[in-house]
């Protein structure tokens, strides 16, 4: 166990509990620590957001409280949509994920698996990048600052097929504004496939993404407009079950796979 990290973490839980603003002395006195340490783990949470100070004596911000507000959102997130996540997966045998935006990558943040043996491997908690997976261009078309974060970075280059044109992507990505689906033909990784759908909250913002991740052998164009539906139909129920009131119908259903 890292005895610095637990000092600094002590510090500031010692901070949150308090019911007013604490000094260095007292937090040394209180946590056992000397007023050198005390003074340099402030001097970084303040300077990360977590602490400001005030004429010598600190306290913590709503940034702790954000973080842990995201922490529940995710977890109340994941228990709504988690028995719609397994019905996509039973329906279609494919391994299904629940992603979330983060700068220029989604997270993971819940996995249904297949019943094929062959699938696509994934953990939860694995970032992907937005330019190149089918739940990225997502939120590339529909989260409000994460086309900005993609953009200003270079569009790495994974496979043959990975877009790193950014005029091409933003015309892609308009297409998925069009259609209100995403679809990855192996630009990640050259031998996997996906196809995702917005997930949208009460407030008709996007909250996640859903989508499939199958071997790209298995996501031809016999049965992608199928599977398409499948993931419109279980994002489409996961967003009312959210409080959503988006036009579900607004957008076509019919993708071609490139």
């Amino acid at each position: 166990m890292d005895k610095t990290l637990v000092k600094g973490i002590t510090v500031l839980e010692a901070l949150v509990a308090a019911p007013e603003p604490l000094g260095v002395s007292e937090l040394a006195r209180q946590l056992g620590l000397t007023k050198s340490n005390i003074h340099r783990y402030l001097q970084t949470f303040t300077a990360l957001g977590y602490v400001v100070g005030d004429g010598g004596r600190y306290s913590p911000t709503l940034k702790i409280w954000q973080q842990g507000a995201r922490v529940i959102e995710r977890l109340d997130l994941r228990r709504t949509v988690r028995p719609i996540m397994d019905r996509l997966a039973s329906a279609t045998l494919e391994t299904v994920h629940l992603g979330i935006s983060e700068g220029a990558s989604v997270i993971y943040v819940d996995k249904a698996e297949g019943g094929h043996s062959v699938r696509a491997f994934s953990e939860i908690g694995e970032r992907a990048p937005t330019h190149c997976s089918a739940t990225g261009k997502i939120f590339l078309a529909f989260h409000p600052t994460a086309m900005r974060d993609t953009l200003a970075v270079s569009l790495r280059r994974y496979t043959p097929r990975t877009i790193t044109d950014p005029e091409a992507l933003v015309t892609a990505i308009e297409d998925v504004r069009r259609t209100g689906v995403a679809v990855n033909s192996g630009e990640w990784e050259a031998a996997v496939g996906g196809v995702a759908a917005p997930v949208w909250g009460p407030n008709n913002q996007i909250v996640a993404a859903m989508g499939l991740t199958l071997p790209l052998d298995r996501f031809t164009d016999d049965n992608a407009a199928s599977l398409i539906e499948y993931v419109q139909s279980a994002a489409a129920d996961a967003s009312r079950a959210l409080g959503a009131s988006v036009d579900f119908n607004a957008a076509p259903r019919v993708f071609e796979i490139a």
